[in-house]
């Protein structure tokens, strides 16, 4: 008599009743949506604090924005394409109140080569991408993958950055005209290109470097206690200050387009502008974006539309996708661990999810890919955000200033968009940080140097990936080089063994080089008899082990 019973299949009530307690219970709903929990404590404190927080970041992110379009190869415009949505869809989903999400440096420079292939569009493709394997990553539980970026490659990358960044704003900063994306190639230009320098954008933009510069420097200082009558001096002073350096990129745009204005115009004698003596941002679409399903037609070199198949689009792109969704995610895991508050938690799972969700509905409106932003996520933390409401203000102001000031960005000197990149970026990078590499671990300096080198010759896109393949392949050869003790005991009886302690858990990966260690030391135990020596292992620190290291240990 059999006692087995067919289990019944369940229902399809059953199926959604276990669905609902598997991922719809009030602790799932709270985790994906943030604003659940902090919108029930919204106080009047908070408004404040979100609403200064986010003109603020408004105030960085739209200069920033125009500059970094530029950098990406780009219309000034697609820039605030890129700012306004991530800052919407942040505010939903986001977990860091101090996090800024936009167009950074490094993304940029990233898009750049693959804007040159194929315009805008492949700008949007690639964000739509991005976006699409980071909202995967999220939803797959693979915040882990970042763990494999050592410190390393993160520090010769972004020395790498600065330095590619800079050098291509060159071009820019001295009014020359060529193209060109990565560094031999960029000096190669510049150099052959010095005869047609522009000295007007060259004066303007060491003035702008000039004003920017002391912000830069000096944006930490505080000024000493002053007060005068029961008047807190220095606190004023303090409060101008920080609003001098939040506003310093606007400042620089604004009169630096004044200057264009005022003073380079060449007018013929019936009063018609013919042109100007600096050299300015390319024609500017006005008006907000419209939405639009990311395509596959690119315009060629001669100004006719080809459409190329997925196939075609993906060979020239591929690369970039997984480049950008992995730095994408770095940039953005970094800088929410950096402003998390207090001991909470980062949850790197909803940060992929947020960031996804970003990208995917920002190329619906012509955005370029982003991430969060060390700078303006700073700025937002030192204007007092309480939640990430303040996001809301930003991607608002974003939206007023292309509703409304998209005609006046065309007046802006391309020298003013380079020196507001290059004093961003040129404190990027700490080249200090390869002493400290040096004094820890000397063998970190090669994957340091790959890193660096592929990424200044090869292209950063390129050199992020080997910098991480080769810092795996050292972490890998650490792991199959274990240290193993040995030493020659007796026994009570006072027959030779040798004793073998191994420091970590042993796996197939490391078996050999246990091997060799054993017999280097079995050499050493001397025969009492028997032609047999013996061997007594101990596991004190090994917790783990597999099939290969009980078959040869076996033997």
């Amino acid at each position: 008599m059999s006692l087995y019973v067919e289990p019944e299949d369940p229902t399809l009530a059953e199926c959604g009743l276990w669905i609902k307690n598997r991922y719809f219970t009030k602790r799932k709903l709270y985790r994906l949506l943030p604003p659940l929990r902090w919108i029930p404590a919204y106080t009047v404190e908070d408004f404040k604090g979100d609403v200064i927080s986010g003109i603020s970041v408004a105030f960085t992110i739209v200069p920033q924005g125009l500059a970094l379009a530029s950098l990406a190869g780009l219309s000034p415009q697609y820039g605030l394409y890129t700012s306004f949505m991530g800052c919407f869809v942040y505010s939903l989903l986001g977990s860091c109140k101090d996090m800024a999400v936009g167009p950074t440096s490094i993304l940029s420079m990233i898009v750049l080569p693959y804007v040159l292939i194929g315009g805008p569009q492949y700008s949007i493709l690639l964000a739509f991408f991005a976006g699409c394997i980071q909202l995967l990553a999220g939803m797959l539980n693979l915040g882990f993958i970042v763990d494999f970026i050592s410190f390393p490659v993160i520090t010769a990358f972004s020395l790498a950055a600065s330095i590619s960044i800079s050098a291509s704003q060159l071009k820019g900063f001295f009014g020359l005209h060529y193209t060109a994306s990565r560094l031999p190639g960029i000096f190669s230009k510049f150099f052959s290109s010095l005869g047609e320098t522009n000295y007007c954008d060259a004066v303007l933009g060491t003035l702008c470097l000039l004003f920017l510069l002391p912000f830069q420097l000096f944006k930490d200082y505080r000024f000493p206690e002053m007060t005068w009558r029961n008047i807190p001096i220095s606190q004023i002073l303090n409060s101008i200050f920080q609003l001098l350096i939040i506003g310093r990129n606007a400042m620089a745009l604004f009169i630096g387009s004044l200057i264009a204005i005022y003073y380079g115009q060449n007018v013929d004698k019936d009063g018609t502008i013919t042109g100007n003596i600096f050299t300015l941002t390319r024609q500017i679409t006005p008006g907000l974006p419209s939405f639009q399903w990311p395509h596959f037609s690119v315009t060629s070199a001669n100004g006719t539309n080809v459409i190329k198949p997925f196939s075609e689009v993906y060979d020239d792109i591929g690369t970039g996708i997984f480049v950008l969704s992995l730095v994408g995610l770095m940039e953005s895991v970094a800088v929410a661990n950096a402003f998390k508050s207090g001991h909470s938690r980062m949850d790197a799972t909803q940060e992929m999810i947020a960031l996804g969700l970003s990208n995917i509905l920002g190329s619906f409106f012509g955005a370029f890919p982003a991430t969060g932003s060390f700078s303006r996520s700073a700025v937002q933390h030192n204007s007092g955000a309480r939640t990430p409401a303040g996001n809301i203000i930003t991607g608002s102001l974003v939206l007023l200033a292309l509703s409304t000031l998209s005609g006046y960005f065309e007046n802006i000197p391309e020298t003013v968009l380079a020196t507001i990149i290059i004093t961003s970026v040129i404190f990027m990078a700490h080249p200090s940080d390869c002493l400290l590499i040096w004094r820890t671990s000397p063998i970190d300096l090669l994957p340091y140097a790959v890193t660096l080198a592929s990424s200044l010759f090869i292209g950063l896109e390129f050199g992020i990936l080997i910098g991480i393949g080769f810092s795996i392949m050292v972490l890998l050869y650490h792991m199959t080089r274990p240290h193993v003790f040995t030493i020659t005991k007796e026994s009570p009886h006072n027959y030779p063994f040798l004793y073998v302690k191994p420091d970590r858990s042993i796996f197939f990966s490391s078996i050999e080089y246990m091997q060799i260690k054993i017999f280097q030391g079995l050499n050493k135990v001397q025969h009492r008899g028997s032609h047999k020596k013996i061997v007594v292992l101990d596991g004190e620190h090994m917790f783990r082990s597999d099939s290969t290291f009980a078959l040869v240990s076996s033997y």
